[in-house]
């Protein structure tokens, strides 16, 4: 996924340590690198506006695995 880089200054009391500010800022690049806002998804996958749709219908679960029970058993 491409990323931009950025920048910042931060104002640290002298009494943090160094490698606690690392892992701070380690969990933020981490939380950002695992969240992907939908618009962006959509745009990575190629999904346009119109292919969205407003209402989903329920889905009976109970009949999708059963087929999934019966593709297994017919090998």
């Amino acid at each position: 996924m491409l990323a931009r880089v950025i920048t910042i200054s931060l104002r640290v009391p002298e009494w943090v340590d160094d490698e606690e500010v690392e892992r701070i800022v380690r969990e933020i690049e981490e939380r950002l690198e695992s969240s992907v806002p939908a618009s962006a998804l959509r745009k990575m996958l190629g999904i346009r506006e119109e292919d969205l749709v407003d209402r989903l219908e329920p889905i009976d679960w109970r009949s999708l695995e059963e087929e999934r029970l019966r593709r297994l058993y017919r090998t």
